[in-house]
């Protein structure tokens, strides 16, 4: 875990398919605002990694699992 307050804050770890990243930046805009943006990151070794790679995107899996995430903080968020 690495950590920038108000920048961003990343997390990474690994099992036995990929090596990943998730960063959350945040980003002043308008009227005190802030926007919050998560990037992933990760590497799947091996053949059994590609095949949970297809899994995870190619399911669509992983993108509904972000924007979920997205709008569970946004809602739990101080405005």
């Amino acid at each position: 875990m690495a950590a920038r307050p108000g920048v961003e804050l990343t997390l990474s770890g690994r099992h036995h398919f990929s090596a990943y990243r998730l960063a959350f930046h945040l980003e002043p805009v308008a009227d005190g605002r802030t926007l919050l943006r998560a990037e992933t990151r990760a590497e799947f070794p091996g053949a059994a990694g590609a095949g949970y790679r297809m899994l995870v995107f190619g399911s669509g899996g992983h993108a509904f699992l972000m924007r979920r995430m997205l709008r569970t903080i946004a809602a739990r968020s101080v405005r």
